[in-house]
């Protein structure tokens, strides 16, 4: 019976260890397209807490990209939907936030541009979304999925445990342990596939350079005009701050629907000039939601009036 139980353990463990493994496309392949149910993560200091679950659903879709690789495409409600690609062909870690290029100018080189501070993981049942991102040991859990659709009761019961599920997770241990060893077996794999894919690389590399020589083309000419002049003067003015001084979350509206969640002790900066207006937030009924709606209180009018100005949360009444 022991012989058993130790075959048991030992093909478990081994099972596991294969699993942690396999690269990111194979494991999106695994996960497959559909609606996700986006759980409610916040952190402060390094450490996570959890709550609910929002009330929006988001759809993944996993396009086929280049061969047997994957383009990963985010839509969040009524937001521009957001795509990500393998960090590296060798052995994809991760997939990174991109914009692929498709100008005039650029037919015939598929050239995509990487954000490489924000990230995607994706492990057997949930998927991460990762911001400033410096390496696999330095980097933030923004977001947190897991495949599935619920509404009405069945949403709200599963809301309702949704912290003790998060926390049985062990998200950030899980995580790390994964990045750990896939980032072992991609610098491992990595050396061989260049020394056989040179000339694409160089294919790639000659991508990018022409991007950015036309980039910086347009660039010029825009920045050359009095319309460009204007918007640089502008842009070269110090930026206004918001400095949560409370012991408590200030919510914020602002741009195009977008909300911001300050901490205590956190600062949030806004572009001076041409900024549009900055206005208190409020949680929606049920506080099931990363997204606020305003009060129609007006904290900041950034006109270029008040640049270089701190404001602190604790002066608005």
């Amino acid at each position: 019976m022991k012989i058993k139980n130790i075959l048991f353990y030992t093909a478990l463990t081994l099972s596991g260890y294969l699993s942690s493994q396999e690269d990111q496309t194979a494991k999106a392949t695994k996960m497959g397209d559909g609606p996700f149910m986006s759980y409610v993560i916040s952190e402060s200091g390094g450490n996570y807490t959890y709550a609910g679950i929002n009330k929006e659903v988001c759809t993944f879709s996993f396009k086929p990209y280049q061969g047997d690789f994957k383009e990963i495409v985010v839509q969040e409600a009524e937001k521009k939907p957001n795509s990500y690609y393998p960090d590296e062909e060798a052995f994809p870690v991760t997939y990174v936030w991109g914009y692929y290029n498709t100008e005039a100018c650029m037919r015939g080189w598929d050239y995509i541009e990487r954000r490489d501070e924000n990230r995607m993981v994706i492990l057997d049942e949930w998927v991460y979304i990762l911001e400033k991102w410096e390496n696999k040991d330095n980097y933030r859990i923004q977001k947190c999925f897991k495949k599935g659709e619920l509404s009405g009761f069945k949403l709200t019961k599963k809301a309702f445990g949704a912290a003790k599920e998060m926390e049985k997770a062990n998200h950030k241990e899980t995580l790390q342990k994964y990045l750990d060893e896939a980032f072992k077996k991609q610098s491992e794999l990595l050396p061989a596939w260049k020394a056989n894919n040179q000339a694409k690389i160089d294919k790639q590399k000659a991508a990018k350079d022409r991007y950015r020589f036309t980039i910086d083309s347009v660039n010029g000419k825009y920045w050359n005009s009095e319309q460009g002049k204007k918007k640089l003067a502008e842009m070269r003015k110090s930026p206004v701050y918001i400095y949560n001084d409370t012991n408590t979350e200030f919510l914020m509206c602002h741009g195009q629907g977008v909300s911001t969640l300050l901490k205590p002790g956190e600062k949030k900066e806004f572009s001076c000039a041409g900024g549009g207006r900055v206005y208190r937030g409020k949680r929606r009924p049920g506080n099931n939601t990363t997204q606020w709606d305003s009060t129609g209180q007006l904290l900041l009018d950034l006109n270029g009036n008040n640049c270089g100005m701190t404001y602190n949360a604790s002066s608005f009444k």
